[in-house]
């Protein structure tokens, strides 16, 4: 008898203790969260860099700002995707990146002082592309946009040096009515 009696008890007694409300612990407060910044917008390269931490938008890093200053560019010139052409290689001058928007940038310098080149950055490949594509008739398109004159097009890439924050590799392609051009180089940040 004192066994049947005493199995339900022992089940109601665990059953009264596994019922007591949990209770978290008082959270350890370190100071070390305070004092850490995090860019907390999504459209930033280092978005959630340093997290946990406070959010602190000035700390964000757009896809435009890996790419803005001045830089001296050594262009060389193909005639054809690999061949050089030796009459107008190594070409040398300035070019001003400027952002105008988290991942718009405009290039000043191919052109002369007031024309500029607009380009898309993106967040994740430290890659810049060339912006839109030109109608020509109803179902022909250049693809790129005009380059120094109505008779240009260009089109293709600056790329960001991940390991030298100096560098930027240009690989362009400018078509004209005298045939295709490819412009390669390295910009190097002044």
């Amino acid at each position: 008898m004192k066994e049947r009696l005493f199995i339900p008890l022992l089940l109601l007694m665990l059953a009264v203790v596994s019922c007591e409300k949990w209770t978290d612990p008082k959270a350890v407060d370190d100071p070390r969260i305070n004092e850490r910044k995090y860019c907390n917008d999504p459209e930033a390269v280092n978005y959630n860099w340093n997290f946990p931490g406070q959010p602190d938008n000035t700390t964000c890093i757009y896809p435009s700002d890996l790419f803005k200053g001045n830089y001296t560019f050594t262009d060389s010139v193909y005639s054809t995707d690999q061949i050089f052409d030796s009459v107008r290689t190594l070409i040398t001058y300035p070019l001003q990146i400027i952002p105008v928007s988290k991942s718009a940038i405009r290039i000043i310098g191919f052109c002369g002082a007031t024309d500029s080149l607009r380009l898309s950055a993106q967040r994740s490949t430290y890659r810049a592309d060339i912006d839109s594509t030109i109608q020509v008739t109803d179902t022909t398109f250049d693809y790129g946009q005009y380059f120094c004159r109505s008779l240009d097009t260009v089109s293709g890439s600056i790329t960001k040096d991940r390991y030298d924050s100096t560098r930027l590799i240009i690989d362009f392609k400018v078509v004209s009515d005298t045939g295709v051009n490819y412009h390669r180089g390295t910009a190097i940040k002044l």
